[in-house]
């Protein structure tokens, strides 16, 4: 993968969710911690036959999220050079 994939990370209902905008996958969780090792592990599972090509990108709604984004997000661990994570206003 060259270019970092973008990742909204927002609140609703009092779960987080994780949106992938290049490749819609989504993930949930309670807390920011396991929102990201959860994401990590859906990119893996979705890339073990050859990459995410196969899957489509997010909704529009989830682009112009990333457009009003509130700040940027750098989560404690994880790979930092694939992903540019930001949080939701």
């Amino acid at each position: 993968m060259s270019e970092k994939l973008r990742v909204i990370f927002y609140q609703d209902h009092g779960v987080w969710l994780a949106q992938g905008l290049e490749h819609d996958i989504c993930v949930q969780a309670d807390n920011l911690d396991d929102l990201c090792g959860r994401f990590e592990v859906a990119i893996r599972l979705e890339s073990q036959d050859g990459g995410l090509d196969h899957l489509p990108a997010a909704p529009e709604y989830y682009h112009r999220m990333w457009d009003r984004k509130s700040g940027s997000f750098s989560p404690e661990y994880g790979n930092h050079d694939m992903y540019e994570v930001a949080l939701a206003a």
